[in-house]
């Protein structure tokens, strides 16, 4: 069996976004910006020298990464004007550039790469943007616990198209103050069970996607 296996400066983002991903993900990346206000005195804290790597050892391993699937905002402040179409779209495509500008590779496939793959197969292939994983937002499972059958079942053909054993899945990104808290699962789409749980917290306002992206980086790989 397969042993299953934050921060970085934000000029490390747009130097990423800007020569991999070039016009498109630069300019959803200011219309999000406009879509609330920037967190007053926010600052993205740089990653201490030889910080742990809790996803290092799936740096190695094939795995699918899904798109982000879902978003809560909170009651008030700048999270109610989020656009989450727009900010998805922009998070998927960053979390893509950081982690290739920071020498990941083709070892994973993206979220483009999965939403491409399920298109060109839409017989075999579920959604990858509705995996239902709504039983996953509440209480934070444990590590060996099983995937929700609905959230298993959709995952395999994700998967098994690109010979991959191994998915994560951003289950939701929630608003909470002046922050936001992504929680991040990887599964063993064979086994059908969780090996990874976690919630990792991030700076919110107008930079949210730069944060987010380089903070889930800071998990996986050194910048």
């Amino acid at each position: 069996m397969e042993s299953p296996p934050a921060l970085d400066y934000l000029s490390v983002v747009h130097r990423a976004l800007h020569l991999l991903l070039g016009n498109r993900v630069r300019t959803l990346l200011r219309l999000v910006a406009l879509c609330f206000p920037l967190v007053a005195g926010a600052q993205q804290p740089a990653a201490p020298a030889g910080a742990p790597r809790p996803l290092g050892p799936f740096a190695e391993q094939k795995l699918a990464l899904m798109p982000v699937q879902s978003w809560r905002a909170d009651t008030v402040g700048w999270s109610t004007s989020v656009n989450w179409a727009l900010t998805r779209t922009a998070l998927d495509s960053a979390l893509q550039a950081v982690l290739l500008d920071r020498g990941l590779g083709r070892k994973w496939a993206y979220a483009a790469d999965v939403v491409r793959s399920a298109k060109r197969n839409p017989i075999y292939a579920t959604d990858p943007y509705a995996l239902g994983v709504s039983r996953l937002r509440g209480e934070l499972p444990k590590a060996g616990d099983p995937l929700p059958v609905v959230v298993a079942d959709n995952l395999r053909p994700l998967t098994a198209l690109g010979d991959t054993r191994y998915a994560l899945i951003p289950v939701e990104l929630k608003a909470v103050g002046d922050q936001v808290m992504l929680r991040i699962i990887v599964a063993d789409t064979r086994s059908r069970t969780m090996i990874w749980i976690g919630d990792m917290p991030a700076l919110g306002g107008a930079k949210m996607v730069e944060h987010v992206a380089t903070q889930f980086a800071d998990l996986v790989i050194d910048p």
